[in-house]
């Protein structure tokens, strides 16, 4: 299990009703805005460099603090666990499990060899706790960090933009996810933070949300393309030092049948994300999320998410798991 060092203090943000928070300006198609703001919350507050102590050359980073989760096979790159990894340094985020080492340079663990894979394209549904922003933003998305632990041969199409809702995307940036699809890729899809919310224009039951996610299935499938459900990552719903999750529990519910059902792949980020919140708790957790803010991600946060996704994709043997580091 992924547990950072976690230093200093993040960056500060407008909380919000529970999904995105301003950015400047809306994101453009492949994610190089700033996020769409919601209804009441305004522009994100301008605090703190997000990445702590350690962040813009890893250091304050110790050999043997935090290390990646063990993938099915070896850790995340093939290393053993524990030791100093990619994902502490350069930006501060996750401490992964160090390159090479035991797994003889196979990809996530999988005994794939990444030199026989062909190029892909992976498409990013989801909405601000997904989506890609703008350059030294104090905010990010998980799909932001993704591609450090990825192969070279996945090219990222990160569609996912704030304040959506599994139906707003639908009607809206889905058409771009299609348009840009090809046989081969891979299209995940990651919402529920909007859809579990208050706000009228954006709740959506989680009936809809369920049928909703077949119809996209169904349509990905039918362009001989990989379609993976991914769920939504917790929100904090602090008390007696445990994060719960009752709000988002009936949306992972229905993510869960639905992919049983249909034999969909499903990475599990909103249970990963539980417990590497219950693991190292609420203090700590302000590394992860925006100051004041249940939802949305510091670029550390928005890191470790990524690798939890990652680490996922190998666990549940997902075809997309040989792309994996």
């Amino acid at each position: 299990m992924l547990v950072a060092t976690l230093l200093g203090c993040s960056g500060g943000a407008a909380p919000d009703e529970g999904e995105a928070s301003g950015g400047a300006g809306s994101a453009s198609i492949g994610g190089n805005g700033g996020s769409a703001s919601t209804a009441g919350s305004g522009p994100a507050g301008g605090g703190g460099n997000p990445a702590a102590a350690g962040s813009s050359a890893g250091g304050g980073s110790t050999a043997g603090s935090g290390g990646g989760a063990p993938a099915e096979g070896g850790s995340v790159n093939g290393g053993q666990a524990g030791a100093l990894g990619v994902a502490g340094g350069a930006n501060g985020g996750a401490s992964g499990a160090a390159s090479g080492g035991a797994g003889g340079g196979s990809a996530g663990g999988t005994g794939v060899d990444p030199s026989t894979l062909p190029n892909v394209t992976l498409h990013l549904a989801g909405d601000s706790t997904v989506m890609t922003y703008a350059a030294g933003s104090a905010q990010e998305g998980w799909g932001q960090e993704l591609p450090r632990f990825l192969s070279s041969k996945v090219s990222l199409d990160n569609q996912a933009i704030g304040g959506a809702s599994v139906e707003s995307f639908y009607t809206g940036r889905w058409k771009n996810v299609m348009k840009n699809l090809k046989a081969g890729d891979y299209v995940m899809a990651a919402f529920g933070a909007n859809d579990s919310g208050s706000v009228e224009d954006r709740h959506v039951d989680p009936p809809a949300f369920q049928a909703r996610y077949e119809v996209m299935a169904k349509e990905v499938q039918a362009k001989q393309a990989t379609f993976i459900v991914v769920t939504p990552s917790a929100l904090q719903e602090w008390g007696g030092g445990k994060t719960g999750n009752n709000r988002l529990g009936p949306y992972v519910a229905v993510l869960h049948a639905f992919a049983e059902a249909k034999s969909v792949p499903l990475a599990d980020l909103n249970a990963r994300s539980l417990e590497l919140l219950n693991q190292v708790g609420q203090e700590a957790a302000k590394q992860i999320y925006l100051n004041g803010d249940k939802a949305h991600f510091t670029q550390k946060g928005a890191t470790q998410m990524a690798e939890l996704v990652a680490d996922e994709l190998v666990r549940i043997g997902s075809p997309f798991g040989a792309y994996v580091k």
